[in-house]
């Protein structure tokens, strides 16, 4: 693997950028308001809609502002109130494609997913929470204040009859997630009282996009911008430098999920992270997002990486780990599994544990950026994902938490 690196390194180095396109800049945001279909509700909104009026420009899906029918000066109005922050509805296609109308402003909301507790946390509107879900109540270290709420929802069960005494505005939950959309399920025990929202938060190639909702939604636009441009900076450097990596030279990549075994194929976060590093999964082609592989299939593949993700605040990784001791016992257990000691990963000593909480999450760009530097170090030598992961800690999350002393992220350590 080294030397196929180095053997493109010079060529990465020099060549101009085949940059593959931002996933900040991909997305149109789905927020009536937005008639030119970009990314952001801005002035050129206002003129576009004024320019159906005019006939100088077409109708867009998101120009009729108030969908009453008809695209007029009512909706350029509407469109300068979202840009003024001064708007009493907003109008969205959340994540179960459903589309949703917001009394504005939002005073109050319960968070049905541990993502959009902590995406709220990044736009600094924390204090509008006031129930949480049971997985952001067991974080302490990361919710420091938030895990002290109300829990109204433990796994798939929601107690609806307390997250009505609460008389939230809103409860945000998954939307579609797979086959099921929790948003719509739970729209049918809380509404009309609570208005529920489906945003996922999760997944890669969508969470720019959701990201940018959540930020009007919460009256906090700018804040999510920012998160969104400090992670695509990282992106596009990544993305500049493998883009000009022949197919045929990209490492070969196991990825085994939390349950042993479960590969990632297709539709999952952590094949989407692989992707944006560069790597090449061997189980792309296997049906469903985690399918079931026996250890004879991976020998037979002989991946020149594995990497294995386990669950944030389990007893391997996360922020409420004081040491490696367990994650260590984890990855020495796949190395020794019967027959892999022929395997190139392991002979090579490439074999990482990485914890998950940074994979198909908000932070999944951190995990990119682990991926990156496990799949080509040389290449990546100025890349340094603990001090991305600590700007964001304590930047967006604002929290006391030393990565140098507290919590285990990645095995084995990263070297310069």
């Amino acid at each position: 693997m080294g030397k196929k690196i180095h053997a493109w390194l010079a060529v990465i180095l020099f060549a101009s950028a085949i940059i593959l396109p931002a996933l900040a800049e991909s997305f149109t945001l789905k927020i009536y308001g937005n008639a030119n279909m970009d990314n952001v509700i801005d002035e050129k909104d206002i003129e576009y809609i004024r320019g159906i009026v005019s006939g100088t420009q077409s109708p867009t899906m998101f120009s009729d502002v108030n969908l009453d029918g008809m695209i007029d000066e009512n909706d350029a109005v509407l469109a300068e109130k979202i840009v003024t922050g001064t708007e009493e509805n907003l109008t969205i296609i959340d994540s179960a494609n459903s589309t949703i109308t917001v009394k504005y402003p939002i005073n109050s909301l319960v968070s049905l997913n541990q993502h959009s507790a902590e995406c709220i946390k990044i736009l600094g509107e924390e204090e509008k929470i006031i129930g949480v879900e049971q997985y952001a109540a067991d974080k302490t270290e990361f919710f420091p204040d938030l895990s002290k709420l109300p829990v109204v929802k433990s796994g798939s069960d929601c107690d609806f009859e307390k997250i009505l005494s609460l008389h939230p505005d809103v409860a945000i939950a998954y939307g579609w997630n797979g086959a099921v959309s929790s948003s719509l399920e739970y729209g049918k025990s809380l509404e009309p009282h609570v208005t529920v929202i489906g945003l996922n938060l999760y997944q890669p190639f969508n969470i720019s996009q959701e990201m940018a909702q959540l930020g009007y939604l919460m009256g906090n636009p700018k804040m999510a911008y920012e998160f969104i441009d400090f992670y695509e900076s990282y992106l596009d450097t990544i993305n500049e430098r493998i883009s000009q990596i022949p197919e045929d030279n990209r490492v070969r990549v196991y990825l085994e999920q939390n349950k042993d075994f479960a590969a990632a194929s297709n539709g999952s976060g952590l094949n989407d992270i692989c992707t944006l590093a560069g790597g090449n999964n061997i189980a792309l082609g296997l049906a469903g997002s985690s399918p079931t592989v026996d250890q004879e299939w991976v020998i037979q593949e002989n991946p020149e990486i594995i990497v294995k993700t386990a669950n944030h605040g389990n007893k391997y990784m996360g922020y409420e780990k004081e040491n490696a001791t367990d994650v260590r016992a984890l990855r020495e257990s796949i190395i020794n599994r019967t027959g892999w000691k022929t395997i190139k990963a392991v002979q090579d000593d490439m074999v990482f544990i990485l914890s998950d909480s940074n994979a198909a999450k908000p932070t999944f760009f951190i995990g990119v950026a682990y991926l990156a530097k496990f799949f080509y170090p040389d290449l990546f030598t100025d890349l340094d994902p603990q001090d991305i992961h600590q700007e964001y800690l304590t930047r967006f999350q604002r929290l006391d938490f030393n990565l140098d002393r507290q919590g285990v992220f990645v095995y084995p350590p990263l070297e310069g």
